[in-house]
């Protein structure tokens, strides 16, 4: 019996589409009609937040700071791809902070109609500190489990550590996130505020969790998160899941109906037999299932409502000591936050700047940071200040360049120390000036030292305007490749190259870029 009502529920997600963006709805459906738990408590808490919506309850404009807990859960066989690191869990923390406090890159993309409507949150995410028995966290935990098959939606060995999943940590103070391979190619769903606390949660697949690295375009910038999320502070899909009717919408006011969900990414005005006439549909509202690069915001009122949510439902998030600060005897220094670059640069090139916290109980000073923007070059800067314990400090490097448009910036502190979940931090921007205010770029490379002994760095300079891709080949003086290796370019990126056991005598050094071509000669010399 319960096979055929399994399949009997999976079917409208089969015929859906090859990808579900989102499985909540269904999952919802299916529990409110054979789950009497999961119904009544459900009702209950949407009846006492119909009430408090009725009476304005008051909603500030403080802002929530969430505890996270992510769960990994990986088949042992697949580790290399479904045990997502450390840096891509902080990455889709960041996508949330980004998108939830419109600093996300692609905030600039919304038509100037909506502008007015567009809200910040102020509620912001952070990987836990605390678990729930007061001991030290880096707010992941890792499962691999013994399961062999993919999870389905209805699978509650997800949330059970004695079955091959995770445990919830205690949902009354930590929003759980757990990250595995979900079958049916569903690539997320959540719970909604007043489930049964033990799956009260968000389930991703790990092929749409976090920004880029192991996702899979075009859900790769991390916004089935932010989706998920948004159901779980109680938010329905914009199109109000009424199956193309125009009676029903997602309780929203300033969000236009809509008769079904948008996939891929729509041209503005798009209209539909909800709204025909302009500016039509708001597509690019993250309730939407379009793309990731094309979601960009939450309205006034779904920012109210979530705002709503947390004043009621999911209060308790607010008492909770997930975010305390355990003493901590080891050295921990984090990156906090990132100051700049955020949402957009007008020059081509600009110094990062970028906040450290010490969580440690003695002075840390050498930090080694290492950055990079949109998988070019990586830079190196050493800060030689010192910062006490407890204290924040601001830190800026050297300056660095990107492209034209969208851009990724990323920046890790290299020093070993207790924690290293928190010592990477990336941010989404777009570079809007297509020349090169304010930097200094010549036109062609550089390369130095020359000579250069056989066991020392050679340090190639691009002085290009524009990024590019190139290969970097260093021929022998009777026509040899004795290297080659491409790599991606931005402005003022500089490749260091060792180990290249090349010996004494005359070589030549050729830049064959996607813009430019150049060549060098330099001499070997033994030490």
């Amino acid at each position: 019996m319960k096979k055929i009502i399994f399949l009997f529920c999976l079917f409208p997600i089969l015929s859906f589409a090859q990808i579900h963006r989102c499985a909540t709805d269904s999952l919802h459906r299916y529990k409110l009609a054979t789950d009497l738990n999961y119904k009544s408590s459900y009702l209950e808490n949407e009846k006492f937040f119909n009430i408090q919506n009725l009476l304005k309850a008051s909603i500030n404009d403080s802002t929530y700071i969430i505890p996270v807990v992510v769960h990994v859960i990986y088949h042992a066989d697949n580790a290399e791809v479904e045990n997502v690191s450390d840096e891509q869990v902080q990455s889709q923390i960041d996508v949330l902070n980004e998108d939830y406090n419109i600093i996300n890159e692609n905030i600039l993309d919304v038509p100037a109609i909506w502008q007015p409507l567009v809200r910040n949150s102020k509620i912001k995410f952070v990987l836990a500190n605390t678990d729930t028995n007061g001991n030290y966290t880096n707010g992941i935990t890792r499962t691999a489990t013994n399961i062999t098959n993919a999870f389905s939606i209805f699978d509650n060995r997800i949330y059970s550590k004695a079955d091959g999943g995770q445990n919830a940590w205690n949902s009354n103070y930590y929003l759980n996130i757990w990250v595995c391979e979900l079958e049916n190619n569903v690539l997320g769903f959540a719970a909604f505020p007043g489930t049964i606390q033990n799956s009260d949660g968000v389930v991703i697949n790990y092929k749409a969790f976090g920004r880029f690295k192991n996702t899979k375009a075009p859900y790769n910038y991390g916004r089935t998160a932010t989706h998920e999320v948004g159901h779980w502070l109680n938010l329905i899909h914009i199109w109000g899941d009424d199956n193309g009717g125009c009676s029903n919408d997602d309780g929203i006011s300033d969000t236009p109906k809509q008769a079904n969900s948008n996939t891929r990414c729509p041209s503005f005005p798009k209209t539909d037999a909800c709204t025909d006439t302009a500016p039509g549909i708001m597509y690019m509202n993250y309730m939407d299932y379009t793309d990731d690069r094309c979601m960009s915001f939450f309205t006034n009122r779904q920012v109210e409502r979530m705002k709503l949510a947390l004043s009621t439902n999911r209060q308790s998030l607010v008492t909770s000591n997930g975010l305390a600060s355990p003493n901590i005897n080891q050295p921990d220094v984090s990156i906090d936050s990132i100051e700049n670059p955020v949402t957009y640069s007008v020059n081509r090139c600009f110094q990062p700047r970028v906040k450290i916290r010490n969580n440690g109980n003695t002075i840390q000073s050498n930090i080694a940071f290492n950055y990079a923007v949109s998988a070019g070059i990586s830079k190196n800067y050493m800060w030689q200040d010192s910062i006490l314990p407890g204290e924040t400090k601001w830190v800026e490097l050297e300056t660095i360049g990107g492209d034209f448009g969208s851009n990724l910036f990323e920046v890790r502190i290299v020093n070993s120390d207790y924690n290293q979940v928190n010592n990477y931090k990336s941010a989404s921007f777009r570079i809007n000036n297509t020349s090169n205010f304010n930097c200094t770029i010549l036109s062609s490379i550089s390369i130095y030292p020359n000579p250069v002994t056989n066991n020392t760095f050679l340090t190639i300079d691009a002085n290009y305007s524009e990024s590019q891709k190139a290969t970097i080949k260093i021929y022998s003086n009777d026509g040899r490749v004795v290297y080659s290796n491409e790599y991606k370019f931005n402005p003022q990126d500089k490749l260091q190259l060792s180990n290249l056991n090349l010996s004494a005598g005359i070589y030549q050094l050729e830049f064959h870029g996607e813009l430019n071509h150049d060549v060098k000669k330099f001499v070997v010399v033994n030490k």
